[in-house]
């Protein structure tokens, strides 16, 4: 496992593709601290929401930027078809936690927050990043070219996904107990930034249930996505064989 996302980030990064995601997350945070002082957990709630973005589009960016031209090849070498592709999930997962780690580092270490920050708003700060990142990124999965072959299409499709998901509670005007529930089945994108914004209103036991859910939601996504791949993966390996 080690030997292959290590493979995968050097033909990443030889492809020069990752220039644009990556760009867009770290201008994106010095962007938002700018100006100072910033109030500690609405501008987590920010950046997180930009991470969330900038990992959809480095995770299909990622998935793509081979184009399946050795996907067959790494398969047999790696054994087993749910290896490579949870490597594949791994090396976009690092990738994006690092810059997690950047997002909420960057304004404690420039002195951009407005009041000393707390051990467990910087916890809860990370944990809300790398819970959005990761989502991001099990999102896009569905949109690769091996699930798509039309880009143009695809990107289309995960952007509405990602403007749905970050608006799901603000379109969701009825008081209706069901109608409450749309954000919630929807990537729970806004649920998450909404945590964090109002972080000191809420009980320990919301904000663990909020990071835990959108957490589940991001494996569920991954096991439908290996479940679904490793079967692709077969179907089209019986088609070749006849």
């Amino acid at each position: 496992m080690g030997s292959l996302i290590h493979y995968m980030l050097a033909s990443y990064t030889r492809s020069y593709r990752y220039f644009a995601p990556i760009a867009f997350m770290l201008i994106s945070v010095v962007f938002i601290y700018s100006y100072r002082p910033n109030p500690i957990m609405d501008s987590y709630a920010v950046t997180a929401a930009f991470l969330f973005v900038g990992s959809a589009w480095l995770g299909l960016n990622f998935l793509n930027h081979d184009q399946g031209r050795q996907t067959m090849l790494l398969i047999v070498h790696s054994g087993k078809a749910i290896r490579y592709y949870a490597a594949q999930y791994l090396t976009v997962t690092l990738l994006s936690i690092l810059f997690s780690l950047f997002a909420v580092l960057y304004p404690i270490a420039f002195g951009m927050f407005d009041k000393p920050i707390t051990l467990s708003q910087f916890v809860l700060g990370y944990l809300g990043h790398a819970a959005l990142s990761l989502l991001g990124i099990s999102i896009s999965v569905f949109f690769q070219f091996g699930f798509m072959e039309n880009q143009g299409r695809a990107a289309g499709l995960l952007l509405i996904v990602i403007v749905i998901s970050l608006a799901g509670q603000s379109i969701v005007q009825d008081d209706l107990a069901y109608l409450r529930m749309i954000p919630y089945v929807l990537p729970p994108v806004s649920v998450m930034i909404d945590m964090l914004i109002h972080a000191d209103e809420r009980s320990r036991a919301m904000l663990f249930m909020t990071l835990t859910y959108t957490f589940i939601y991001s494996f569920i996504l991954l096991a439908v996505y290996l479940w679904t791949a490793c079967r692709k993966d077969a179907a089209t390996m019986i088609r070749k064989v006849g």
